[in-house]
């Protein structure tokens, strides 16, 4: 099952001085807030009434569809709201220009928003939340290592900076080992700076359900800290699919399903929900619902190995055998090294293309590729003994017909490569006897 990807960033709430606490509206002069200081950026900057009261609107927008929901027209106009901020400013205003491209990004229009972001460092190349969402970019292009130095960097330039102290704790999570102590020191840092920073709350989560596989009262600690990040937002999807992969581990097969589905609910672009729904679904022949899990996993992750695996899987499940080998091919394509496709090819050409001998031969061959390819990882374990397993077979003479049987050995099911060999060789006897008969067939009389 998935992990959550990298972190989203919650919604800024101000500038830095005075912030978002009030103001007066209009003219040209500086805001003051309600206590008569002036609103100044985070680079110091002191920002206009007009600049203030535009940035106020767009605060409330963006708070209003991250409980109601996102789509295009509202990533749209919440964006150009903070876009009248910035030109109120005169076109430098960090934080405006950070949101522009952060209400973008909620509806993964990505190239977008990094060009926002890079604008927002062009007007303070201190602004934390920005440099974290270009080290988020460059986690999801798979640079870890570049990423973790772009995190370090926003912390040097704002001890503050939440969004940088739960990414690299979100790094250190899965390098595992003496890092997750650092790791939660990391995730405490951010939640005493902000103590209802969401994405903290779910790393939290995380990090205690990793710590369950050696100490399984870590999952009523992870439960508990997910519960505490719903009572702050009942609308944060990714929790939900922390939530559901505790409840998996737990047992509640069921109840994991549900906290799934609400992931998918809130937002349709979380793909580890969708991966993790689709596999449920999976288990209970649900290929169906399966089939659409993977194809929106697909859609938001083209180059994804596992969702092509699990679309093909429902495929075949739903017998459509010539969309699942593709599917398959698309995985080998795409890591020609894993062994994965080949086994679920090699299931398709056994169980699903009619089982004629050239279609076993070509099955015959995927699973001594999958076998080659696995070797001995663990993980392929139970799947290489399924292919290997051999049976002795005895051959007992049929009383009444004096021919050969064959009898397999009590409590041992034969492999699929034992299989295959079976089946060869019963179509290539049936061919000889057909054969045989033919020749020894009496010649047809002609009517007188």
């Amino acid at each position: 099952m998935k992990h959550t990807s990298w972190l989203l960033f919650a919604v800024v709430l101000g500038c830095s001085g005075g912030g978002a606490e009030g103001g007066h509206g209009g003219g040209g002069g500086p805001a003051d807030t309600v206590h008569g200081r002036e609103v100044r950026t985070a680079g110091g900057e002191a920002v206009t009434a007009a600049a203030h009261e535009e940035w106020r609107a767009g605060i409330a927008l963006f708070q209003r569809y991250e409980h109601s929901g996102w789509n295009e027209d509202h990533c749209t106009e919440t964006s150009e709201q903070f876009g009248d901020a910035n030109e109120e400013q005169g076109g430098h205003f960090a934080e405006a220009l950070f949101m522009q491209g952060l209400s973008l990004a909620r509806c993964h229009k990505d190239s977008e928003a990094q060009a926002f972001y890079n604008r927002a460092l062009e007007a303070n190349p201190k602004f934390c939340k920005a440099r974290a969402a270009i080290g988020v970019a460059a986690l999801d292009a798979g640079r870890g290592q570049e990423a973790f130095g772009i995190f370090q960097r926003a912390i040097r330039d704002d001890a503050q900076c939440t969004e940088a102290y739960v990414n690299i704790a979100a790094l250190q999570r899965q390098q595992g080992g003496a890092n997750v102590r650092e790791a939660l020191q990391n995730l405490r840092r951010a939640l005493a700076i902000d103590a209802q920073y969401l994405p903290a709350f779910n790393q939290m989560a995380l990090l205690y359900l990793d710590g369950a596989a050696t100490n399984p009262q870590m999952l009523d600690l992870a439960g508990v800290v997910c519960r505490q990040a719903q009572q702050i937002n009942r609308n944060y999807a990714p929790v939900y699919n922390t939530w559901g992969l505790i409840n998996l581990r737990k047992g509640d097969i069921i109840e994991a399903l549900r906290m799934f589905t609400r992931a998918r609910e809130l937002d349709n672009h979380i793909f580890e929900a969708h991966m993790n729904f689709g596999q449920i679904t999976l288990s209970f022949r649900g290929n169906e619902d399966a089939k659409a899990a993977f194809e929106r996993a697909i859609q938001l992750r083209p180059r994804d190995y596992d969702a092509h695996i699990g679309l093909g899987v429902a495929l075949r499940g739903l017998n459509h055998p010539d969309q699942a080998e593709a599917q398959y091919n698309a995985a080998k394509e795409l890591d020609g090294g894993r062994p994965e496709a080949y086994f679920n090819l090699g299931i398709l050409y056994q169980d699903y293309k009619g089982g004629q001998i050239p279609m076993l031969e070509r099955a015959r061959g995927f699973f001594n590729e999958f076998l080659g390819r696995a070797g001995a990882n663990q993980k392929f374990a139970s799947a290489v003994e399924e292919i290997r397993r051999r049976c002795q077979i005895q051959q007992q003479s049929s009383r009444g017909r004096g021919r050969q049987r064959r009898q397999r050995l009590q409590q041992c099911r034969p492999g699929r490569l034992q299989n295959i060999e079976i089946a060869i060789e019963a179509q290539r006897m049936m061919q000889r006897g057909g054969n045989a008969a033919g020749g020894a067939a009496a010649p047809t009389r002609r009517r007188p």
